[in-house]
């Protein structure tokens, strides 16, 4: 299986879309790869939902035509629903199942799931092991650096996961105590790529062209994962791709801004219908507008709009005024 992956987009990936709950959804997988993301990954999706075959991790599944490469990536402590969750994963179409054994969050580790599980490597080889069985298409895992600063058995498990067939690892290099704050370890990853025949996939605190120069350059990976550097800003992935290519990256001018928070709500409403679509929206707008001035009462209109055309409309108005002011370009005729 883990040859399969590095022979097909794996071979020439450069970055792809870190799983975030509540975020790596199908519209911003699309707009990613339309900006030259390579690959990505669903949201975290429940083991055992999707193997008891319920409509809301089922829902998290669904994809829009056009997306990149998509691994589902799953979460549980339960070896067995594991199994079962990645044929259903690997029989939807998937390109590779994706373990998380990293999630930080408190109500995923209570259930002995996500990080909790870099706490029981014997756990961890059982899941890993069913899911390869079972998946039917590559398999590969996320890991952190360890439970807390004095646990830190990121290179055990990653030797481990490859010895049970997994494809490709990716570190997270804090521990769990670290949540997402404080500093990247990324000689962690350096370590961990140095220590395995299988690609490590480097993540953690990549925001800019510079990030992804810095840190292959600490690191040694050849695919970087973005997360946070990516909401508000697919265009992070044309600036990958240009400074890989020995280029000078270009930066997104104001109206390719709003050209893409236009391009998004749409898809967030195609996708998802009207309302949902909408309020779906509403923790994407400060991401996209944090770059302009004198927007502040612009984004409180974005938040409490109801309808696209509302949405629409405050976009439009936005324009005009920074237009007005010399901010942004007008915006080219389609």
């Amino acid at each position: 299986m883990g040859g399969g992956i590095r022979k097909s987009f794996f071979a020439e990936a450069r970055a792809c879309l870190a799983p975030m709950a509540g975020y790596s959804d199908a519209p911003l997988r699309l707009l990613c790869a339309e900006y030259g993301a390579d690959f990505a990954f669903t949201g975290l999706v429940s083991a055992d939902g999707l193997s008891r075959g319920m409509k809301k991790s089922a829902a998290l599944l669904d994809r829009l035509e056009g997306e990149s490469p998509l691994g589902v990536q799953l979460f549980g402590s339960n070896p067995e629903a594991i199994a079962r969750a990645a044929a259903v994963a690997g029989g939807s179409g998937a390109s590779f199942v994706d373990l998380n054994f990293g999630c930080p969050v408190k109500k995923v580790v209570t259930k002995n799931g996500g990080a909790a599980i870099m706490r029981d490597l014997a756990l961890m080889e059982r899941i890993a092991r069913a899911a390869v069985a079972d998946a039917g298409v590559p398999v590969t895992a996320k890991i952190r650096s360890g439970w807390s600063a004095g646990e830190r058995n990121y290179l055990e498990a990653g030797r481990l996961l490859e010895e049970c067939g997994i494809a490709a690892i990716t570190l997270h290099p804090r521990p769990r105590s670290q949540g997402f704050s404080g500093p990247a370890h990324w000689e962690d990853i350096a370590r961990l790529r140095e220590s395995l025949a299988v690609p490590v996939i480097a993540n953690g605190d990549v925001a800019s062209a510079e990030d992804y120069r810095e840190i292959v350059r600490v690191t040694g990976c050849a695919i970087v994962m973005v997360g946070r550097g990516a909401i508000g800003n697919p265009f992070i992935f044309r600036e990958i791709r240009e400074a890989a290519a020995g280029g000078e990256p270009r930066r997104a001018s104001g109206g390719e801004r709003l050209d893409a928070l236009e391009r998004h709500v749409k898809l967030q409403v195609a996708h998802f219908g009207e309302p949902v679509g909408i309020r779906e929206m509403r923790k994407f707008h400060r991401a996209y507008l944090k770059s302009f001035e004198g927007v502040k009462k612009h984004r409180g209109e974005l938040n409490g709009a109801e309808t696209l055309a509302e949405v629409l409309e405050i976009i439009a108005g936005i324009r005009e005024e920074l237009e007005e002011n010399g901010r942004v370009a007008p915006q080219e005729a389609p």
